[in-house]
């Protein structure tokens, strides 16, 4: 479309960029001004059922969730050609991918405002029964706001599935069994092609995490295939140990490595009930480290090195496995660093319009008129062996020695300790205020088997010798003989 082509309500103004799945272009209402962007489907698309249902899905979705953090879809049609187009908001800013990439990772205090942001959205995704199935860097897009601090945005709903219900025309779906998502980002369940739901956003919301605070994926390799067989046998390199393989980023608490292995545990039901839940447990990893934290989504200015806006016109589709029919080329980030068409969409030139009925009031409150009370207090563990692992109700709050953060309340919350050699030990705290507790753990007696009774040697009489037995023998005797009687020579008897 050239200059000056109306579009709806818009007139075209410019070309913005152009990917794989359509074209964008810088738009303009002619009576009130209002700026957009205009994101046309290309026409090899246009002519596949399956790519224009996923087109109006996205736009039914974020309609459907209507959050200040996700992109803003307000117009749809058709154009004379056929083509489907939708317009929506126009936004200056970068894509977070390019900030991962141009500064090998953030801090935690500079990455846990951004999370915050998308966790949220995610959420409210999530409470209208849709899932996103395909978080990544890529998708979300850092608004430069007027004061100059960025405000997270999330893209791209084009995958996303609307949970319990058939999206348009089911025929045209992704047929069970066929993975669809981005590798270094989809859930086991997701790599093996079954059903997904909420959970398969938490668990990529634990990979991006990971190549956040570590500036590398938790997983990568040759090809697809290669990525998601280790998605879902194998577990990553600690996220501590591959920051301390980073000499830019700082070291990251241990608690860290608890926080993200429990959003990517490889069974859905393991990880976290919702992402809200995953975040108060990264913010308690901080504070417990000493680590200040940005107090809402607005983020502070980078203080690593700027990073150019770079040409509207370099922004390509960013790789999406969908079945088989997707084959992206080979790229300096592992295959997955571009921004996808929705990024081309909102790229540059416009600032995001704060005031949308009363969502953005937040960020320019009056002060006050009493003093409010905490957020969160701090409990203070002692007592327990270093290392001793520490759940409260949302989820893991660190290892000992720690200070756990915990929602201010009136409700006595229950904190459960574990330490190998040691029983496992629950305790109650009241989180009114800041307090030191002091908790004993009871070291685990392994039951000794009861002694064997002593094997008694069998008592054996000696046997007696039994008499030789000797023949009888008679005394030789000599036989008795009568003398002879020699006569007498006188003739006498």
């Amino acid at each position: 479309m050239e200059p000056g082509h109306v579009v709806g309500e818009y007139v075209v103004e410019s070309k913005l960029g152009q990917g794989g799945f359509g074209t964008v272009f810088r738009a303009s209402h002619p009576l009130i001004g209002k700026l957009a962007a205009i994101k046309v489907l290309s026409r090899k698309y246009s002519s596949d059922p399956e790519m224009v249902a996923r087109f109006i899905d996205e736009a039914r979705a974020v309609n459907q969730i209507r959050h200040r953090s996700i992109i803003d879809i307000f117009s749809f049609g058709h154009l004379e050609d056929g083509r489907c187009y939708y317009v929506m908001e126009l936004l200056d800013g970068r894509p977070l991918g390019d900030l991962i990439e141009h500064n090998g990772g953030l801090p935690l205090a500079r990455a846990i405002p951004i999370l915050r942001a998308i966790a949220r959205a995610l959420d409210a995704a999530h409470a209208q029964g849709i899932a996103h199935r395909d978080l990544k860097p890529d998708n979300v897009f850092l608004a430069t706001q007027p004061d100059g601090t960025e405000y997270p945005k999330l893209l791209d709903f084009g995958i996303a599935k609307l949970m319990g219900e058939l999206t348009t025309d089911p025929k045209y779906k992704t047929a069970t069994g066929a993975p669809i998502g981005t590798p270094c980002y989809m859930s086991p369940e997701q790599c093996r092609g079954l059903a997904v739901d909420h959970r398969t956003d938490i668990y990529a919301f634990g990979c991006v995490v990971y190549e956040m605070l570590t500036g590398r994926v938790p997983f990568d390799g040759e090809d697809h295939l290669t990525v998601m067989v280790k998605q879902i046998s194998e577990e990553p390199v600690p996220p501590t140990q591959r920051a301390r393989e980073t000499p830019t980023l700082p070291e990251l608490p241990l608690a860290v490595d608890d926080v993200i292995a429990w959003m990517m545990r490889k069974e859905p039901a393991e990880r976290p009930p919702d992402l809200i839940s995953a975040i108060h447990a990264l913010e308690q990893a901080a504070l417990a480290a000493g680590i200040s934290l940005v107090g809402d989504e607005r983020t502070v200015s980078d203080r690593f090195t700027p990073l150019p806006k770079r040409p509207v016109a370099a922004v390509e589709a960013a790789p999406t496995l969908l079945g088989q029919q997707d084959q992206p080329a080979r790229r300096s980030r592992a295959w997955m660093a571009l921004a996808g068409v929705t990024v081309i969409a909102i790229a540059v030139v416009a600032i995001v319009a704060l005031a949308r009925g009363g969502d953005d009031t937040e960020i320019t409150t009056a002060k006050p008129t009493a003093p409010q009370a905490p957020a969160y207090v701090l409990i203070e563990i002692v007592g327990p062996p270093d290392g001793t692992e520490v759940f409260g109700p949302e989820g893991p709050l660190g290892r000992t020695p720690t200070r756990a953060q915990l929602r201010h309340g009136s409700t006595e919350v229950q904190l459960t300790l574990r330490a190998e050699g040691y029983l496992t030990t629950v305790t109650r705290v009241m989180p009114d205020a800041d307090r030191r507790i002091e908790v004993a753990l009871e070291k685990k007696i392994e039951p000794t088997p009861p002694a064997a009774p002593p094997i008694a040697k069998p008592v054996t009489k000696p046997v007696a010798k039994l008499p030789v037995a000797k023949p009888i023998t008679k005394p030789i005797t000599k036989p008795e003989t009568t003398p002879a009687i020699e006569p007498d020579p006188y003739g006498r008897k």
